[in-house]
């Protein structure tokens, strides 16, 4: 976030007036003195009040999503462990317990919609555009092989059947792992559609039988042109 001005009678005051406003902690906030002010003679004539400039750090926006999401966990009766980190513009989400099942979900519908609202939330209170992932155990892990299984099988599909299939919805991580599936076989291109949460992947057979390579059509033509006007210079 942009840095944010406070003044008061002194730095410490500020620096408390900064901390309400915020709702951040003293280890969450980068403070720049820009007038330490003073009370000027007789504490009356010439005093001048303390500025300070206050930032965000990470630490913060990490705090308040972990607080948020510890809300939701409440709700589950298994006690589990959680931390959020803060990774250039993602905020990584990590959920461990001996019993988390509950919390992935039938086909991961559970977890697809607690990262969806974790996204909302963190996008609200987030000054820039942010990302959330969410990995329960290892799911992410073993989501990552079942989607890679699934997109060769699809691709297989496709090609056998010479048609367009529409998969379902996927997270954006998912997604790619199709699209790099996907981008292996020659005679299929992958796309996607929709609207998030519910945004699939479209996989389509190109039939190459009637397609040509416009660039050596191209140069066909160019060296026939030449041939054709070589002749004519001769003749």
């Amino acid at each position: 976030m942009n840095p944010v001005e406070y003044k008061a009678e002194t730095v410490e005051e500020a620096i408390r007036l900064a901390q309400a406003d915020l709702g951040a902690y003293d280890d969450e906030m980068q403070v720049t003195v820009k007038e330490k002010g003073s009370k000027g003679f007789l504490g009356i004539f010439g005093s001048r009040e303390s500025i300070i400039e206050v930032s965000l750090l990470d630490k913060h926006w990490e705090r308040k999503l972990h607080d948020f999401l510890k809300g939701i966990l409440k709700n589950f009766d298994e006690e589990t462990f959680s931390e959020v980190k803060l990774v250039g513009r993602t905020y990584r989400v990590r959920i461990e317990g001996e019993e988390v099942a509950r919390l992935i979900g039938k086909h991961g519908k559970t977890v697809a919609a607690l990262q969806h609202i974790l996204n909302i939330y963190a996008n609200r209170m987030a000054p820039t555009k942010v990302n959330v992932t969410v990995d329960i155990g290892d799911y992410r892990l073993e989501r990552k092989k079942l989607v890679e299984e699934i997109a060769h099988r699809t691709a297989k599909s496709a090609i056998s059947r010479r048609s367009k299939i529409v998969m379902e919805p996927m997270f954006a991580f998912e997604r790619r792992l199709v699209h790099e599936v996907i981008s292996q076989y020659e005679d299929l291109k992958s796309y996607s559609v929709g609207l998030e949460p519910y945004r699939k992947v479209v996989v389509e057979y190109r039939d190459r039988k009637y397609s040509y390579d416009k660039a050596f059509d191209s140069k066909r033509r160019r060296y026939e042109n030449v041939r054709t006007n070589s002749g004519r210079q001769s003749a």
